[in-house]
């Protein structure tokens, strides 16, 4: 019989599988009758136990195509146990997407791909575990912005042993033009957006996901490990609610029809299992039970429930003083039913914690876009930032750190894009925790470009759990060019302001690496020290352990 590799030896045979990224040239030009290739890597995720999604890509061929696809326990595939076919075609942008099914649970399993004699990389993946669960390991990764630089966390989380499962909370691309955000820098480092415009139609979002994609860092995370992924706003367009978002404009077109043809390309480029009715790819959520050990439950929060955010730049020039701000905070922000869920996600929250709870599991983690916890901006009356916003050329940090002052004078809010913006939907997703019996929520949070480190609690003051928050894998904080004493003054005064922040960081990017047992948790923030070249070095800048006590969440 074959010997069974151990990880450390079969981490080598994926990593040695990885394919050198493919140049922009290669991206736009058009299929040709060249020898099939997998110039976008594999990738698996969306895992239950006993199934997971395998995926890839084949390039540089113009008609339909059979794919073979072939899973085995061992990364020799000597112990093959699943094998097949999978027609793909320009219908579906050349993707092939299969789930692996009658698999085993808590089972590492290795795949690859094969056309016409061109064999892909070797993929590892692994199916969800029942029963007694020891352990489980998961990074936390968020907002992959291609022109700010290399994807060198995706690289340090492939590189991990201890990681199981990787979970993204969303911005895995951004929408932009080589003129928006990010393009600056971009042009820099040689990494500008394809195609060049912002992205609107089919067409651009499959090319943007095959940019993002070709990363050496990206090919290398989604070959080792399987991804739990949710979408954020940038996948589409960035602050989108149920009818339009903030960046897109009438002269852009129909808001439907780009919503429609950014899902569809998510689905064809992403290892996720395709929605049941294809008409509404947008109801979009998951329940990943990892034995007795955890519940893991993604929100959907940017397409099927959410109302319009409130924009300051409409309200806050007719604010004059605290009075004033007060009534703005009561009348608008906390006004009633406003929403960021829709009524078919709560219902599907509520019906899984409660299945999570009367399962005894230990761990009830909620995979969630942007930050929960409530943050009012401090006050920013220090000559560090005064002196910045008179003497600096950065109009963007500038209008920033203005607007930051603002709210600051008026104890407002910092983001009314996050659930910051909508208070009375905050304390009905926390009332269905109450109903489910669920007041340990450990809720993993991304959108923010920072790390957070932060304590839950409802309207009365009771304790609903804890918030972990993930930086940018490469996207920079909005004020990050103001300088890291900012920054950390920043991040002092708005720790020092909101009772809910423990600790924050917004000089860094990086990935959360999070263990949890029985007995309780520890999260490491992960940084990485350079993003603008391939070498870096990665170092942890915080830690933090976490207990679980008679369903009651705190830091030790």
């Amino acid at each position: 019989m074959t010997k069974k590799l151990t990880r450390r030896e079969a981490l080598k045979v994926v990593s040695k599988s990885v394919i050198l990224p493919v140049s922009g040239t290669q991206l736009l030009a058009k299929p040709s009758k060249l020898s099939p290739q997998f110039m976008h890597g594999v990738a698996s995720g969306d895992p239950d136990q006993s199934s997971v999604v395998i995926w890839t890509r084949v390039s540089t061929v113009d008609e339909s195509i059979i794919v073979n696809w072939f899973v085995a326990t061992d990364a020799a595939f000597t112990q093959g146990v699943k094998r097949g076919q999978f027609a793909t075609d320009k219908s579906r942008d050349y993707t092939v997407k299969i789930v692996a099914t009658d698999l085993e649970p808590g089972v590492t399993y290795f795949y690859k791909f094969e056309v016409k004699g061109a064999i892909s990389p070797i993929g590892q993946t692994k199916t969800l575990p029942t029963g007694h669960v020891e352990q489980l390991g998961l990074a936390i990764a968020t907002c992959s912005n291609y022109p700010f630089g290399y994807f060198n966390a995706y690289d340090a989380i492939a590189k991990d042993p201890t990681i199981d499962m990787v979970v993204h909370l969303g911005d895995y691309i951004y929408e932009y033009s080589t003129d928006g955000y990010g393009g600056e820098t971009g042009k820099r480092l040689g990494r500008n957006h394809l195609p060049s415009h912002e992205i609107l139609s089919l067409d651009d979002y499959r090319m943007r996901h095959a940019q993002y994609k070709t990363d050496k860092g990206s090919i290398a995370m989604h070959a080792r490990h399987p991804l739990i992924v949710i979408w954020d706003d940038h996948e589409t367009a960035n602050n989108p609610w149920k009818e339009g978002a903030l960046n897109h404009q009438a002269n852009e077109g129909d808001w439907y029809a780009r919503r429609a043809a950014s899902l569809q390309a998510y689905y064809e480029w992403l290892p996720i299992r395709d929605p049941a009715n294809s008409k509404d790819r947008s109801k979009y959520w998951r329940h990943y039970k990892f034995g007795d050990l955890a519940s893991l439950i993604t929100l959907e929060s940017r397409h099927t429930g959410r109302n319009k955010q409130i924009s300051y730049d409409e309200h806050l020039p007719t604010i004059k003083n605290k009075e004033q701000a007060k009534q703005f905070l009561h009348d608008v922000i906390e006004a009633p039913n406003r929403n960021m869920l829709s009524e078919e996600m709560q219902a599907f929250l509520k019906t899984e914690l409660k299945e999570s709870v009367s399962s005894g599991r230990k761990w009830r983690i909620i995979g969630n876009q942007s930050v929960i916890a409530k943050s009012i901006a401090p006050n920013l009356d220090e000559p560090v930032f005064s002196d910045f916003i008179n003497t600096s050329s950065d109009d963007y940090t500038k209008k920033s750190l203005e607007q930051r002052t603002q709210l600051g004078k008026f104890e407002l809010p910092s983001d009314l894009d996050s659930w910051s913006g909508y208070p009375d939907a905050r304390e009905r997703f926390y009332q269905i925790a109450k109903d489910a019996g669920a007041n340990d929520l450990l809720v993993v949070s991304g959108d923010s470009h920072s790390y957070w480190q932060n304590v839950l609690f409802d309207a009365n003051e009771q304790s609903m759990g804890v918030e972990l928050g993930s930086t940018g894998i490469s996207s920079p904080r909005s004020i990050m060019s103001a300088g890291a004493d900012i920054m950390k003054r920043y991040d002092e005064l708005n720790t020092a302001k909101n009772k809910e922040i423990v600790w924050s960081d917004g000089r860094h990017r990086g990935f959360i690496r999070l263990q949890i047992n029985h007995s309780g948790a520890h999260a490491d923030y992960m940084t990485v020290s350079n993003v603008e070249t391939l070498k870096y070095n990665s170092k942890i800048i915080h830690s933090v352990n976490i207990v679980n006590t008679e369903g009651s969440l705190t830091y030790k």
